[in-house]
């Protein structure tokens, strides 16, 4: 039943827009203008204005009543102190689903608590499903669809679910940059009906979601939040940033969305057990985005380097340290199999610095070599452009790419180019080929450090069934 009725929001064969608007400095002409944006999305959308009786070309109607047809959910967003009078109109005309846009309920006040209760009330009586109030919307890329109004992300295989709006928008910028995409998005808002719940329990059976990001700031049944983790870390993973985790932020996070926020030490601790990835800020909630939406966990532990920038992989191995990797020891096997592809200047030891002279040619067969080696189990790949020899900047991205492919991906690559993201032809390969670049060494090692976890979880979740 909950899958039919989310199914209804991120696949609606109608949709009415009330509270659009030919003004571009409102919300509503924002919606209007994403849904709108996308010619080939099959919804129906209808517009209820009371300003325009066109809207770019399109006819409006004053009141969802007067739509003939059915309505499969409405968006409304008109000020606050009329929303439950368009909710009744919304319960008269038996939508399905409602999203709720506006703000000014309980994330304002007691009062604004009431409001909600009361609405919520009678859309549960007339068995309707709600998101929001104080919410951006939900999209879902796999059919075009733009039911908010930030901007619309590269489609893909993640999924999100966000408590905040603005987040989200920020989280897309990203992930636009790092060459992910989206699948479907979910902001609960105030989450006064549907919850990180219900999304959880939809996107666990959505074939087109292959991992799963939260952004939370407050649970309000952990014990059910903690056994649905549970089920879906094995089936797909799951990443969680949490915000309100000091003194000061859980005081901004109940003035943001009016919920008490979770003790984070005894969440943490659940969301961990749980099997899913828990992050302590921004930049690596993104990296375990990028990270799992390109590799897939490695046979074993041993990491191999192969650098043009001995300065680079000093601090990578700096970081290693920190997070327990295992560097493997190089077999005189491999030595000798790299050995005709060096200098004479190279010392054969991981990291393996191949130094500035390093080309296209020498990171492929070096590279390829470490993917076929029995003793290395992830392979990171790293260089600093350099802006001389007449070199190309994604040239030994290519090399390690052409490896990679002709080795069947058995191995992850981690491929890090230190502070290179201004470089276009590399981002453009990425994206080509569908592999993630790092720009720090902290990011290199914390997706390596992810992708082993995910392993060891996977095998101990697999060999508990099996006993």
């Amino acid at each position: 039943m909950l899958k039919f009725m989310l199914s209804v929001f991120f696949y609606p064969e109608s949709i009415a827009i009330i509270g659009a608007t030919s003004d571009p400095k409102k919300f509503g002409n924002a919606v209007t203008t994403n849904i709108l944006k996308n010619k080939d999305l099959t919804s129906k959308v209808y517009l209820v204005s009371h300003g325009s009786k066109e809207i770019v070309g399109i006819k409006t109607y004053k009141s969802i009543l007067d739509i003939p047809g059915e309505i499969d959910i409405a968006i409304i967003l008109v000020p606050a102190n009329v929303v439950e009078s368009i909710v009744d109109q919304c319960i008269e005309k038996k939508v399905k689903g409602i999203i709720i846009v506006t703000s000014g309920f309980g994330e304002i006040d007691e009062q604004g608590k009431v409001k909600e209760k009361i609405i919520i009330n009678k859309c549960k009586e007339a068995g309707i499903r709600v998101i929001g109030p104080n919410c951006v919307g939900i999209q879902n890329a796999d059919i075009g669809l733009n039911a908010s109004f930030i901007q619309t992300p590269p489609h893909g295989e993640v999924s999100m679910i966000s408590q905040s709006g603005s987040f989200g928008c920020a989280v897309f910028y990203q992930m636009e940059r790092d060459v992910i995409g989206c699948s479907k998005f979910a902001n609960i808002g105030n989450g006064v009906d549907i919850s990180f719940d219900d999304f959880l329990s939809f996107f666990t059976h959505d074939e087109n979601t292959k991992i799963i990001s939260i952004y939370l700031e407050t649970i309000s049944n952990g014990r059910f939040f903690y056994e649905k983790l549970k089920q879906i870390t094995r089936i797909k993973p799951v990443i969680v940033l949490k915000g309100g985790k000091t003194a000061k932020g859980m005081l901004a996070a109940q003035s943001h969305t009016g919920s008490i926020t979770s003790n984070y030490k005894i969440l943490k601790t659940a969301i961990v057990q749980a099997g899913a990835v828990m992050c302590e800020n921004v930049s690596d909630f993104i990296t375990a985005i990028k990270t799992l939406s390109f590799l897939v966990p490695p046979e074993g532990e041993n990491v191999g380097i192969l650098t043009n920038s001995g300065g680079n992989a000093v601090i990578f191995s700096d970081n290693a340290d920190k997070f327990n990797l295992k560097l493997a020891e190089f077999s005189d096997a491999l030595k000798e199999k790299i050995s005709p592809h060096l200098i004479s200047l190279v010392q054969k030891i991981n990291p393996l610095d191949m130094i500035g002279v390093a080309e296209e040619q020498h990171y492929y067969n070096v590279a390829r070599e470490m993917f076929e080696d029995p003793g290395i189990d992830i392979v990171v790949g790293s260089a600093v452009i350099p802006p001389f020899l007449g070199m190309q900047s994604d040239e030994h991205f290519r090399g390690l790419i052409r490896a990679w492919n002709e080795t069947g991906r058995k191995k992850p690559l981690i491929p890090l180019f230190l502070f290179s993201e201004g470089f276009v032809e590399l981002k453009e390969l990425a994206k080509k080929e569908k592999s993630p670049i790092f720009y720090t060494p902290h990011e290199a090692v914390y997706a390596i450090k992810l992708l082993i976890e995910r392993k060891k979880f996977l095998n101990h979740k697999s060999n508990s069934k099996e006993n």
